[in-house]
């Protein structure tokens, strides 16, 4: 992992890592070729990147900053979901009128408040939450899905933190992260609506780089749901 400490530009970075990102997984262009891994999937994954390149990119007191914002959005995001569903069960006239599956309102109100309690426990604890927790999650979780090597997966996360300065790259060694990992993988809860949302009023976790108008959000979605 010969990468050097110069202070780079995201986009100085983000070509980087592409090329070590081909360097760790040979056989990529060939799943993207036979279409294992689709346009979708390839998108996701570049945002992924992105966003975890701007996270490492941050100072110390920006991180915090973002993290306690986040956490608050994403508590508020899981307890409107349960409410609302509630609010669906308890009105016979909204039932009838639109047809609507008790079984799975109310299996979605057991995942949501699943999720909800997860990140209560989080936003409650004494350890910090950091913002790049999650995309660190979704990194290990895509490359996991196409099975790509653990190691190299590893190997490449050190080599995002040294070529975005990350100030806590440090205490990150290969047997930490594989830690982290395992518990991020484990624990970690996210539905791909809290990801990226159209409401007006919903900052997206995901900074998905592009306008909104250019993707099926509603199919994007779905794959992203499928990854989690």
């Amino acid at each position: 992992m010969n990468v050097s400490n110069k202070l780079l530009t995201e986009k100085e970075v983000i070509r980087k890592v592409r090329l070590k990102l081909r360097e760790y997984f040979p056989n990529l262009q060939k799943l993207i070729d036979q279409g294992v891994i689709t346009k979708n999937d390839w998108l996701f994954f570049g945002m992924i990147q992105l966003n975890l390149i701007k996270c490492f990119l941050d100072t110390p007191e920006k991180i915090i900053r973002k993290s306690k914002k986040q956490i608050k959005q994403i508590v508020k995001f899981y307890d409107l979901e349960v409410k609302a569903r509630n609010y669906v069960l308890k009105s016979n006239t909204f039932q009838n009128e639109n047809n609507i599956d008790l079984k799975n309102i109310k299996e979605q109100i057991s995942y949501y408040t699943e999720h909800k309690e997860y990140w209560l426990k989080r936003q409650n604890s004494n350890e910090l939450y950091f913002n790049y927790e999650i995309f660190m999650f979704l990194y290990y979780k895509w490359l996991n899905n196409f099975e790509f090597e653990i190691d190299n997966t590893l190997n490449l996360m050190i080599d995002i933190m040294v070529l975005t300065n990350f100030y806590r790259q440090k205490i990150f060694t290969i047997e930490k992260l594989r830690l982290e990992r395992e518990i991020l993988l484990f624990k970690l809860k996210v539905c791909s609506l809290l990801l990226i949302n159209r409401n007006d009023d919903f900052q997206n976790i995901i900074d998905i780089g592009m306008d909104f108008e250019l993707i099926d959000l509603d199919s994007f979605n779905k794959e992203i749901q499928a990854h989690l």
